[in-house]
C-alpha cells in the first residue's frame, strides 16, 4: 500500500508541475532508500510564462511584454514599462540570480535598469516573491513531503531538485 502511495504522489506532483507549466520532470529513486530526487527543468519559455504571471500580479508591473534570456548563473528579464507621467513606454532589464534557503526559492534582482524609472526595494520584492511562489510554490502547497534541495541555471534551463520522502502513514 505505501508503495502505491507514494507512488500516486509522484505521478499527481508530476502531473501538478507538469500542468502548472513546470516543463519536463523526472523521478529517480535508489533501491532501498525511501528518497526519490525529483528535478524538474524549466526551459526559456516555461519560465517566461511564470516571469509574465508573476508581473501581471502587480496593479503596474514593472515590464510587459517580458522576453527571458536563461544564462549561465542568472535569468535576465527585458521588455517595456509604461511610464506613469504619460511619457510612453521605455524599456527595461532585470537580472535575476536563484538559489535555495531554508528549502525555499529565493529570487535576488541584482541588476534593474529601466529607462528613467527609480525602482523601490519594496517592489523589487514583491516581483521577487511573486516570482519565487509561481515557480515553487504550488508544489509544495500540494506536496508536503516534498524538499527543495536546489536550483542552477544554464544558458537554456531553469533546473530545480527537490527530494521526495515516502509518506508512512
Amino acid at each position: 500500500m505505501r508503495h502505491v502511495k507514494i507512488s500516486l504522489l509522484l505521478v499527481l506532483g508530476s502531473l501538478l508541475l507538469a500542468a502548472c507549466g513546470a516543463g519536463r520532470v523526472s523521478v529517480v529513486r535508489e533501491r532501498g532508500s525511501d528518497v526519490f530526487n525529483v528535478t524538474v527543468e524549466l526551459n526559456e519559455d516555461d519560465v517566461a510564462q511564470l516571469v509574465a504571471e508573476a508581473l501581471t500580479a502587480s496593479a503596474n508591473p514593472l515590464l510587459r511584454d517580458p522576453v527571458v534570456d536563461l544564462q549561465n548563473g542568472q535569468i535576465e528579464v527585458t521588455g517595456t514599462h509604461e511610464r506613469r507621467d504619460g511619457g510612453g513606454q521605455v524599456n527595461g532589464r532585470i537580472t535575476l540570480t536563484a538559489s535555495v534557503q531554508d528549502e525555499h526559492l529565493v529570487l535576488q534582482a541584482t541588476d534593474i535598469n529601466i529607462e528613467g524609472v527609480d525602482v523601490s526595494d519594496e517592489r523589487i520584492a514583491q516581483f521577487n516573491n511573486n516570482l519565487a511562489e509561481r515557480i515553487s510554490g504550488r508544489a509544495a502547497q500540494r506536496m508536503p513531503n516534498v524538499t527543495l534541495t536546489g536550483v542552477t541555471v544554464t544558458d537554456n534551463l531553469l533546473v530545480l531538485t527537490l527530494d521526495a520522502t515516502r509518506d508512512n502513514n
